[in-house]
């Protein structure tokens, strides 16, 4: 239960898992409705569900990475030469700022629909 307990997403899980109000303090929780604590289980299974993501957040991820290796460290090579990003890079930029705009179709649960994958979403070229 130590474990489980450090975990940031605990509280979370466990208020979702139970109907009362409880209070965690030194590694010990305490329910004030009547509620017990969930099995290590029941918690875990929870935890995985919380942490599991979605579609665009993986989408979000893989951009907001591209952004960070691709554009930032042209942006300020740009700034520390005291020049303007080329028009390719700002368009590149921007294209990436716009894919949660052509969001993959989601079903009501947020899961991507059938035979749709995040590597069919159209990404923008990265210039030369």
């Amino acid at each position: 239960m130590t474990n489980l307990i450090k975990n940031e997403k605990f509280s979370e899980a466990l208020h979702n898992l139970v109907s009362g109000r409880f209070s965690i303090a030194n590694e010990e929780v305490t329910f004030h409705d009547g509620d017990t604590l969930p099995s290590d289980v029941e918690i875990q299974a929870e935890l995985d569900r919380l942490q599991a993501k979605n579609p665009m957040q993986l989408l979000r991820a893989e951009r907001d990475k591209k952004l960070k290796e691709e554009v930032d460290p042209k942006t300020c090579e740009a700034y520390n030469n005291g020049t303007q990003l080329s028009t390719n890079w700002k368009n590149y930029r921007q294209a990436l700022l716009d894919m949660t705009l052509q969001t993959p179709t989601l079903d009501e649960n947020g899961n991507l629909k059938a035979g749709l994958e995040l590597d069919e979403i159209y990404w923008p070229t990265k210039p030369e």
